[in-house]
């Protein structure tokens, strides 16, 4: 499926590799991103180039830390409509609501998502529409940019508690770059988002601009009919499921329709049109992330289990068994003798 997202946001990364010495023009000819749409306020660039410029720019930098850089760098301006309507908002649990619902103008790929338990709100983003967690250098840029946002937008002392990262800490994470996050990284968690104390969703945007947001929402639902139609029941359900795995559990079908807002029948019925089941997507997603999990972390087995829904490890060896033919201990000790030869 094609996918875009603002090129404003590759015009970002631009401008950094210029800043570092990079012949940016050079880079985004090879990738095929004419240099003209990054002038268009409007424009939109395929979300596989954009990716991959980011890595070309971190590769000959020899920074992997570089997706930190664009986020911490980046204005609103930078992330297009999404972001400016978000901005002129009066809470960040209203520019939360609005991100949510217009989250595919700014990126049709990921899919972004918050929610309360007790006193911690969550809020999930850079993960793509499936629930895979997207590459290391999407989401240290897309998590630095939310963090540089709500530190603008908010005179609290520590708006965030926390910022996760579904993948390894790696060699770009300086000391330099870690403080100017200025609060508690974790990684290899269940997914790239941020935690934050509940209270925060409430507080007034120094920001906000209430008489501009409806003029701003008028024109994003304007581009908006302008996108392709990316979301479907098989997507959906996939990313839910994979979103509350490692929280709740596999859940039945009933529950998932509920928040979906849909009924058990009509979901089931949308599946079925799609050749697909409900119990063959959990499955797929059980496996998607105990795959991740054994090949990409360092997690003890006991913690994967947990995480895809396993509620002892008997029952999580007997899923390996399925699906690889090997134990998980096993199948971890392949994948890595395969990478080191």
């Amino acid at each position: 499926m094609t996918v875009t997202l603002t090129s404003s946001w590759t015009r970002r990364a631009a401008s950094h590799a210029r800043a570092r010495g990079l012949d940016a023009s050079a880079l985004l000819a090879e990738l095929g991103i004419p240099a003209d749409v990054l002038e268009d306020p409007h424009g939109r660039v395929l979300f596989e180039r954009h990716a991959a410029f980011i890595h070309r720019v971190a590769e000959r930098l020899d920074d992997p830390g570089v997706g930190f850089d664009l986020g911490a760098e980046a204005t609103a301006a930078d992330f297009g409509i999404v972001a400016l309507l978000a901005e002129s908002c009066a809470t960040l649990r209203d520019a939360l609501t609005t991100i949510r619902r217009y989250n595919a103008l700014a990126n049709e790929a990921s899919w972004m998502d918050f929610w309360t338990e007790g006193d911690r709100a969550f809020v999930r983003d850079a993960h793509w529409r499936d629930g895979r967690p997207m590459p290391a250098l999407i989401a240290e840029a897309t998590m630095a940019y939310y963090l540089t946002m709500i530190h603008l937008t908010s005179d609290t002392p520590r708006p965030v508690s926390e910022v996760w990262f579904a993948h390894e800490r790696h060699r770009g994470w300086t000391p330099a770059r870690e403080a100017r996050f200025g609060t508690t990284l974790r990684f290899a968690m269940p997914a790239n988002g941020l935690v934050l104390p509940v209270a925060q969703l409430d507080v007034p945007f120094l920001s906000a601009r209430p008489a501009l947001s409806p003029h701003l929402a008028r024109l994003a639902q304007h581009l908006e009919a302008d996108l392709a139609a990316v979301d479907d029941p098989v997507t959906r359900v996939s990313a839910h499921l994979r979103h509350t795995l490692a929280r709740d559990g596999p859940l039945p079908l009933h529950r998932t329709a509920r928040a979906l807002g849909t009924t058990s029948r009509t979901l089931q019925r949308e599946l079925e049109a799609r050749g697909r089941s409900y119990r063959e997507l959990l499955e797929e997603v059980r496996r998607d992330v105990a795959t991740t999990l054994l090949t990409e972390s360092t997690l003890k087995l006991e913690a994967v289990a947990e995480r895809a829904g396993y509620a002892d490890a008997r029952s999580f060896r007997r899923a390996c068994l399925r699906w690889f033919g090997v134990t998980p201990g096993e199948y971890r000790r392949q994948h890595r003798d395969a990478k080191t030869t």
